[in-house]
């Protein structure tokens, strides 16, 4: 099932492809990436108004789970990397389930969602939504990964995100 929908879904995509569209997403997917994600933490910690630790340790963990979870279950999956068509960017040298992109940008960006006021989570939702639904396009267009690397890494980031929030509330209720 989910082979003949990862083929074609690469097939689409690398139909799709010119040298703008290519340098597009060459620089989006590193929206997922822990290089600019950690860093973002770090604003965050550096510059987050009041005292809310909560809030910083919730996003920071929960993306730091994400991608210590995606790169076990890689070593454990070791799923080879799709190469029905060149891809854009040199390939990763490790596994391709899940994604980690996927997994990291949906723990930080959902987590940062569930730790803002409730006056921003519907603003800010919507374009939480675009670029997350982004990195894990970008990572398909790439040709990196398979559509169904990408869904793992969703599944991965919000149940790491889910997880952390629950525990942090847990831990500041107690």
């Amino acid at each position: 099932m989910f082979e003949s929908f990862d083929v074609s879904l690469l097939q689409a995509a690398n139909e799709l492809r010119t040298p703008g569209l290519d340098l597009f997403f060459s620089g989006l997917t590193w929206l997922g990436s822990l290089w600019v994600l950690l860093p973002l933490c770090e604003l965050l910690i550096l510059n987050w108004r009041g005292s809310d630790n909560f809030a910083v340790w919730t996003v920071t963990v929960s993306l730091l789970l994400a991608g210590c979870l995606s790169y076990g279950l890689k070593i454990g999956f070791g799923r080879a990397r799709p190469d029905l068509f060149p891809s854009v960017i040199s390939l990763p040298a490790d596994a391709a389930f899940p994604s980690g992109h996927s997994a990291q940008a949906a723990a930080f960006l959902l987590a940062l969602l569930l730790v803002l006021p409730g006056r921003w989570r519907w603003p800010l939702g919507g374009l939480f939504l675009v670029l997350l639904l982004a990195v894990g396009y970008s990572r398909v267009y790439l040709q990196v990964h398979w559509p169904s690397d990408v869904l793992g890494g969703y599944a991965l980031g919000v149940f790491s995100a889910l997880l952390v929030v629950a525990v942090m509330r847990w831990l500041v209720l107690r």
